[in-house]
């Protein structure tokens, strides 16, 4: 008999629980043609323009681009530092914070188009937050604004119900595709370990090159 049969230890009711299975919602990536209409939706949004364009060319947490202040943006080097984010507060309203890990905290290059855009957009700041919240621009805009604003271009556009980290996922993907190298796009997104960007984003490409191969296929006979 074990220790605990002989009632020398006491049984662990842990041990006899089953843990839950832990699920996780399947990544929506939009193709080429559903993101070039989300982007020409985006530009007509004279307030939240910017504020997708940014993220469409980056893939920051949504976090992370609420909490981007205008320090952050290196003009002549054309950077973004990224060394915070924005998160709800218990209570209500906002709240800033850290990173997700040590490896969120990261200068990433931007592109010319980002870089030109952020260049514009700092002539008419009003405020130490590149994307302030719309009516109350001394704050930063709000995440769950962001995702409001998201689902209703979503639903103008009809384009596929996404989450907001869904737009990271699209732009990781595309990167994939474009040649990016994975170590260089693991910084980019701020990834504690190059094998968490091999196990979200390379299978899932691969897995998209197929079917555009099986499409192609099956269209030539």
């Amino acid at each position: 008999k074990t220790a605990v049969e002989e009632g020398l230890l006491p049984v662990d009711p842990a041990a006899s629980v089953t843990p839950p299975k832990v699920t996780h919602k399947a990544k929506t990536i939009l193709n080429h043609e559903q993101l070039e209409i989300l982007k020409s939706a985006v530009k007509r949004d004279e307030i939240w323009c910017d504020f997708f364009l940014t993220e469409l060319t980056t893939g920051l947490r949504r976090g992370e681009l609420c909490g981007l202040k205008w320090e952050d943006f290196d003009e002549a080097a054309g950077t973004l530092k990224i060394c915070r984010t924005i998160r709800a507060k218990k209570g209500g309203g906002v709240e800033e914070g850290a990173t997700k890990t040590y490896a969120g905290t990261r200068t990433i290059l931007l592109p010319s188009s980002t870089d030109n855009l952020l260049r514009e957009r700092k002539r008419s700041a009003v405020t130490q937050w590149i994307f302030p919240d719309p009516l109350r621009p001394e704050r930063p805009v709000s995440p769950g604004s962001a995702y409001r604003r998201l689902k209703a271009i979503l639903e103008e556009t009809g384009l596929p119900d996404l989450r907001f980290h869904d737009l990271r996922h699209t732009f990781a993907t595309r990167c994939i595709e474009l040649g990016v190298d994975v170590k260089t796009l693991s910084e980019i997104l701020g990834h504690a370990n190059v094998s968490t960007t091999l196990n979200t984003y390379v299978h899932s490409s691969m897995e998209r090159k197929r079917e555009q191969l099986e499409k192609l296929f099956v269209e030539s006979y």
